[in-house]
């Protein structure tokens, strides 16, 4: 129990500041004191030099009849002496307290009789610890000095009580701000021992929806809190997603490369027909490809969302770029009746890789006509808007769900409007990465008139178009 104190952050703060604040608290008593200190002895050296010009001006009036006047006229508790120093350095004592003389009787043989003599002797008190002088001098108009000497209590002796005051209150003080600051500091930092707990949690039970119990408030640990339980939110979503595309992966992979293994079974039991054994390697190759154009698809997704996809950026007209894509797909919506129209009457220019942006394009248009009803339509737009360039792809069908919105951009996503169509499931990611690389956003609407409408949002071009236009570029196919 001791060492876990002694280990503790909030014993250890509250040490550290109860520490800071004796420190703190012994410098200002020392400078207190000092300053009472020269106070009291101040105020002692002023009265004696008080004294000592009253004196020396009676002195001077009328020598030493009237300076002895003058002192029998004082009545000070604070016994005092007050002397002349001649030139030669010897003094005249013309005053002091009689407790300070001492009177010695001398018998003194006078013919048949015997007189006593009383002979006075001045005895000044010694000063040590536990009281002191305070000396003045004043020159007199003869020139000798004039001294006036008050014996005084020791400063040191006066302020005892004041030093063992602070000693009792300091060290009380001390132990109740060290108890006090350990349990403000426990309470304090409850957030960070929360902390702790949910991270041996989630370590030793793999409980990824452990979540740190949130404070009250709006203080830096609050926040600490909040942001922690954000990360470990996108932390079980990224595993979570992770998990999905790993079984997606597995679902998707199966069945081209159960196929590819059934047809090479199948030609190696053939009897030798050179005609059906080119077939049986044609289905391998095709298979081949699908597999290795659903890989190709992953890596340029990660590519794009890791920064690391290689853009050639090009100012041209994206009008090219939607009019390919409806002339690409339109013998496909012919053949289920949809119509395919662009609407981009002025010139939508800007810097893009001409390529990649084509290959995003085709992938809405083909996600349109998938979902898209017979003698249904779908529009392709394009325009420069205040916020920058926007194209978009619209379509009467079934629309998103808006609880679909969101996940149908992750890998190998299928909801279940799109079981049973043809594709990878890679599309809507691809778009969403080659966006995103270009700096821009894209989001699903609901069309006017039904349907779902997908909008690419990029930032306007800074600089103006260049004459020339760049050459067209060869179609991409949809994933």
């Amino acid at each position: 129990m001791l060492e876990r104190l002694r280990q503790s952050l909030a014993f250890r703060l509250a040490v550290q500041y109860a520490l800071v604040f004796a420190v703190c608290a012994a410098v200002l008593f020392g400078v207190l004191y000092w300053i009472l200190a020269n106070s009291l002895e101040g105020r002692e050296r002023q009265n004696a030099a008080k004294r000592a010009e009253t004196f020396a001006a009676a002195y001077d009036a009328g020598g030493v009849i009237l300076l002895k006047r003058a002192i029998d006229s004082i009545r000070d508790p604070q016994p005092y002496f007050v002397r002349i120093v001649n030139p030669d350095s010897t003094y005249d004592w013309v005053g002091a307290p009689p407790s300070w003389i001492e009177t010695q009787v001398q018998q003194v043989p006078f013919g048949p009789f015997v007189l006593n003599r009383e002979t006075p002797t001045l005895r000044l008190p010694t000063a040590n610890v536990l009281r002191d002088y305070a000396m003045a001098t004043h020159s007199l108009n003869d020139g000798r000095l004039l001294q006036v000497g008050v014996l005084t209590d020791s400063t040191a002796v006066l302020l005892a009580p004041l030093r063992r005051a602070f000693i009792g209150v300091g060290a009380g003080a001390l132990l109740v701000s060290i108890l006090v600051g350990t349990i403000l500091a426990w309470r304090s930092t409850r957030p960070l021992r929360a902390v702790s707990d949910t991270a041996r949690r989630i370590l030793d039970t793999g409980d990824l929806a452990a979540r740190v119990p949130g404070p009250n408030g709006r203080g830096e640990l609050a926040e600490l809190v909040r942001q922690l339980n954000t990360l470990l939110d996108k932390n079980a979503a990224h595993v979570r997603v992770l998990r999905e595309t790993l079984d997606n992966l597995a679902h998707d992979l199966r069945t081209p490369l159960t196929r590819l293994r059934g047809t090479a079974e199948l030609a190696l039991q053939d009897s030798g027909d050179a005609a059906q054994a080119r077939d049986a390697l044609a289905d391998c190759v095709d298979e081949s490809d699908r597999v290795l154009h659903l890989l190709e698809a992953l890596l340029d997704i990660s590519a794009a969302e890791a920064g690391a996809l290689k853009l050639h950026r090009e100012r041209h007209d994206v009008r090219t770029a939607l009019d390919r894509a409806a002339d690409l797909y339109r013998e496909v919506a012919e053949e289920k009746r949809i119509t395919i129209t662009v609407d981009a009457p002025a010139p939508v220019e800007f810097d893009a890789d001409a390529i990649r942006l084509g290959q995003a394009i085709n992938n809405l248009v083909d996600n349109a006509l998938k979902y898209t009803p017979a003698s249904g339509k779908v529009t392709l737009a394009g325009r420069i808007g205040a916020e920058g360039v926007e194209l978009s792809v619209t379509d009467n069908g079934p629309g998103v769900p808006l609880a679909e919105r969101e996940a149908v951009f992750r890998r190998l996503y299928r909801g279940d409007a799109s079981r049973s169509q043809r594709g990878l499931g890679l599309g809507l990611s691809m778009v969403k990465a080659i966006v995103e690389a270009h700096g821009g956003t894209i989001a699903i609407e609901d069309a006017p008139a039904g349907g779902a409408r997908f909008v690419l949002r990029f930032p306007a071009p800074s600089t103006p178009a260049p004459a020339a236009n760049a050459p067209t570029p060869a179609a991409e196919p949809a994933v």
